[in-house]
């Protein structure tokens, strides 16, 4: 069930068994709108690494939708990434989402590995010469928050585009004009790989309130007054979220934007809702152009 809406949808890795339950019961129910792929997140601490690990193998093997694994250059050596990579390649696993990461410390500021790659530009680069692999890499509509200003941001997308990188997958954004901007600013560099709009169905105002903060992701004054007076009423919230992310994709596809990559936080409701309503709206687009050409 595709009908010609590109999507790709990214999990992380659950902390306990029953949430892992639940994240694997949520990717099959979006098997069904087959995907480009899925993406699995990938947490610092050697722990964390063996559950991303496990997580994109079980994809792999059960699931026949592609998988991406992500990897960081926080707190690892490039021997360690590229060991990492070289297995997952030899498991027939290709696509790489390659990220800097983000220090876990509070208030701490990264510091490359002594003997890692320095930063996702370098990863790209010693992925390429690696293997064979697809790589993904992100982008800022609204410039990472570490980054000195818009100008450094998009020079720094550029120089992982420079080193390799096949596709940009965005931080998600609720302000449409945010991202054809950005997509804009990049294309006048000569960025010519496909820039992909990462979409984040608000299913608690609260929480992704805080999460935006962090991001540097903007809400629009109009999206936050959806929600005033549904603190308590999470399912109303969810309704809301799933309408309008469905009318951002909207948007984006009048723009000549076709393929979105949604942040599922573990859960298929919301993106499930949308994806379902794009692909009926599709449909019927599609018959009433039938319905014209024999009348």
């Amino acid at each position: 069930m595709n009908k010609d809406l590109n999507i790709s949808f990214e999990f992380f890795p659950a902390k306990d068994d029953v949430g892992h339950e639940n994240l694997w019961q949520s990717l099959k129910k979006l098997e069904q709108f087959s995907p480009k792929f899925f993406s699995v997140t990938f947490g610092a601490g050697g722990g964390e690494r063996d559950k991303s690990d496990f997580l994109v193998k079980k994809i792999h093997n059960k699931s026949n939708i592609p998988v991406a694994g992500h990897l960081t250059c926080v707190d690892m050596s490039k021997d360690e990434i590229n060991s990492i990579a070289l297995d997952w390649l030899n498991n027939g696993i290709n696509k790489i989402v390659a990220l800097r990461g983000d220090v876990r410390k509070k208030n701490a500021k990264y510091m490359p590995h002594k003997k890692g790659y320095i930063n996702a530009a370098d990863m790209v680069k010693g992925l390429k010469r690696l293997g064979n692999f697809e790589i993904s890499i992100a982008g800022y509509p609204e410039k990472h928050p570490d980054s000195e200003n818009e100008i450094k941001d998009l020079e720094n997308l550029k120089s992982k585009v420079d080193q390799g990188a096949d596709k940009i997958i965005t931080q998600f954004f609720f302000n449409d004009e945010k991202f054809l901007k950005f997509r804009d600013k990049a294309t006048a560099l000569g960025i010519k790989i496909p820039i992909i709009p990462g979409i984040l169905p608000i299913d608690n105002f609260e929480k992704i309130k805080n999460f935006s903060k962090k991001c540097g992701t903007s809400i629009p004054s109009w999206v936050a007054q959806e929600f005033i007076g549904l603190e308590v009423d999470n399912e109303i919230q969810k309704i809301i979220g799933a309408s309008i992310a469905c009318d951002l994709v909207k948007k984006l596809q009048t723009e000549g934007v076709n393929e979105f990559h949604f942040y599922t936080l573990n859960k298929y409701e919301l993106s499930y809702a949308v994806c379902k309503r794009l692909i009926n709206d599709k449909i019927r687009i599609i018959k009433n152009q039938q319905k014209e050409l024999y009348t």
